[in-house]
């Protein structure tokens, strides 16, 4: 079988070059149109977004910057950090991937390079939307394999993909590539040796994007050991072993280097210290983000592999529709307009009970479940053993909250088993199948058509749901406080996503310490990476100790000249960690400035 074969039936070279020529134009618009469609909708998702610089927070922060340190020749480095420590945590091909775009412009600077980063994201999601759309044809018609692309791209990480130098936006076309071009193991298929080097190229193109590719290997090999090819199975895991042997054997030289037990700081490779250590070392802890809890033992991973397991199905169905907090919110809005209550009056859910919101998502979630039933039952083993091994992987994290994030990249597949059971149970209900035909004897009709009612009555809920949440997001972006400019070159602010006033004070803090401080001044922050960006100044996280003494020692050793104290909400270790530790040490710091609710302190010391 030809790789080629795998596209025929959603572009329109076969049916041109077979028809005459007054047949051409219906055949090229009939097999065209569906996909026309999908891009129209993902350069609609786009355009609002206009051209300006992608965004840099949060991992976005540390990809650039790494590739930074690839394009100027400096190895694969943290130069935001003390001593610019060799990384570990993150794979290497984004940074590559931005290092490429450095390379290209002859510029590090982010006003310079952001823009341009912001189109290849732009045109990769555009890629995304039509991989979809050739992944779903196959098991659905063109109108219904239109319907599940626009699922997929308005769930809330299909928005925010092309809008940050992330993993998940190229991890995503990975994925559906492997399982568009990987499945190939069954017994009586002719084995295509070209296919299989394909399939190892983008299985270790994702496990290179970010370790939870993994996932991609161990699907192969399974499916190979499923149709019980030995050889095939036992060649698909010595290939994998290959990318994964080479990106461990680099961690471990690193951990094992005299650079990295002896750090710039104390506390600069604590397992605390996320992005400066390897996964493994940080999962390590109850919760990463409170290291005072401890370390795992026995019964407490077994809690959480017991507690991510049970969170899964709601994860899924909050995967294929939107988060809680959206279809909460929504519902909320609902019930104003009914009382007639102004928006934002602050009522509660009452008549329409949160349980039933749960409910619905895990509704959901139960069909995302009975469409991967089917897939398997249709010997689709790839695609099954893609969502299995990859949630697999999640349960052994501590990070059940990011569930929906880690699951967006296989969002098509979740879709696609959601309409399989739609349209399974739709068929089950019909009137001349066996259980359509007993309902219908006992007088019980109405049940089926009410059972076919509910569960496309649940989906087309759920999207107009997606829909909503996407006009809010993007309305939100355009009246939100524009981000400083970035970078040397200046311009004009930049219109983000969840951009508040907190990240605007945030920014200012930034801006104010670097118009001040001199030029070897280091600053502790939730947003080290960001704040170097903005500053060009080292910046550190503050110090996870809850010993205010051990904290406040922690931040001289670096030694830190600035500490910011943010109001952000998704992160408060400055608030929970460092406040305490500045406060109670009056003579060595001072309260120097505030925007809003975030403040600056200055070290005394390091001024005398």
């Amino acid at each position: 079988m030809k790789i080629g074969s795998d596209l025929k039936e959603v572009l329109p070279w076969p049916a041109v070059r077979s028809a005459g020529a007054r047949e051409r134009l219906p055949g090229l618009i009939s097999r065209c149109g569906p996909l026309v469609a999908v891009i129209a909708l993902a350069v609609l998702l786009l355009a609002p977004r206009g051209v300006g610089p992608i965004d840099l927070r949060w991992d976005a922060g540390i990809c650039y910057l790494l590739g930074t340190s690839l394009a100027t020749g400096q190895g694969y480095r943290i130069p935001s950090e003390p001593g610019s420590p060799e990384a570990l945590q993150y794979p290497p091909l984004l940074p590559a991937i931005v290092a490429l775009h450095q390379w290209a412009l002859q510029s590090t600077d982010p006003a310079i390079v952001a823009p341009l980063l912001r189109k290849s994201y732009a045109a990769l999601f555009v890629v995304y939307a039509c991989s979809i759309f050739v992944l779903t044809r196959r098991y659905l018609s063109s109108l219904l394999a239109v319907a599940a692309t626009a699922v997929c791209l308005f769930q809330f990480w299909g928005i925010l993909m092309p809008e940050l130098v992330i993993t998940e936006l190229p991890f995503a076309v990975a994925c559906l590539a492997f399982v568009i071009f990987g499945r190939t193991a069954r017994t009586d298929s002719p084995l295509s040796w070209p296919r299989e080097l394909l399939a190892f190229i983008i299985a270790a193109a994702a496990f290179l994007l970010r370790t939870a590719g993994a996932a991609l290997f161990i699907a192969w090999i399974l499916e190979a050991l499923i149709w019980r090819r030995w050889r095939l199975a036992f060649g698909r895991c010595a290939m994998a072993l290959v990318p994964i042997v080479c990106w461990q054997g680099y961690v471990e030289r690193v951990r094992l280097s005299d650079e990295y037990r002896h750090p710039a700081y104390a506390y600069q490779r604590a397992p605390y210290l996320f992005y400066n250590v390897s996964y493994a070392e940080n999962a390590a802890f109850v919760d990463p983000f409170r290291p005072e809890l401890g370390k795992l033992d026995a019964g407490t991973m077994v809690l959480r592999l017991a507690t991510n397991l049970a969170s899964m199905p709601l994860a899924l169905g909050e995967t294929v529709s939107t988060k809680l907090l959206y279809w909460n919110e929504t519902l909320q809005r609902l019930e104003e307009a009914l009382r007639k209550q102004p928006a934002g009056s602050g009522s509660k859910l009452s008549f329409i009970p949160r349980s039933i919101v749960v409910a619905a998502i895990l509704g959901i979630g139960i069909l995302v479940a009975l469409g991967l039933m089917i897939l398997a039952r249709r010997g689709e083993w790839l695609l099954v053993l893609t969502v299995l091994a990859s949630c697999a992987l999640m349960c052994t994290t501590p990070w059940p909250g990011e569930f929906p994030r880690y699951l967006a990249p296989i969002a098509s597949i979740l879709v696609l088993g959601a309409f399989l059971a739609l349209l399974g149970i739709r068929a089950a209900l019909r009137a001349e199948d066996m259980i359509g035909a007993a309902l219908r004897a006992r007088g019980l009709r109405w049940v089926a058509i009410l059972g076919r009612f509910t569960v496309a009555a649940l989906l087309v809920l759920s999207f107009a749901i997606q829909v909503r949440t996407a006009r809010r997001i993007f309305v939100a972006r355009l009246t939100d406080p524009l981000a400083l400019p970035l970078g040397r070159e200046g311009g004009p602010g930049a219109n983000l996503f969840f951009h508040d006033e907190s990240w605007r004070n945030l920014e200012e803090a930034a801006a104010w310490i670097k118009e001040r401080a001199d030029a070897k001044a280091i600053v502790a922050t939730t947003t080290p990476h960001y704040c170097y960006l903005r500053t060009g100044l080292r910046a550190v996280l503050p110090p996870m100790d809850s010993d205010v003494v051990r904290a406040r020692g922690l931040l001289a050793a670096v030694p830190v000249s600035y500490l910011i104290v943010d109001e952000l909400d998704y992160f408060d270790v400055s608030r929970r960690y460092a406040l305490p530790a500045v406060e109670s040490d009056p003579e060595g710091w001072r309260l120097v400035q505030s925007f809003g609710e975030t403040h600056i302190y200055e070290r005394f010391a390091a001024q005398h």
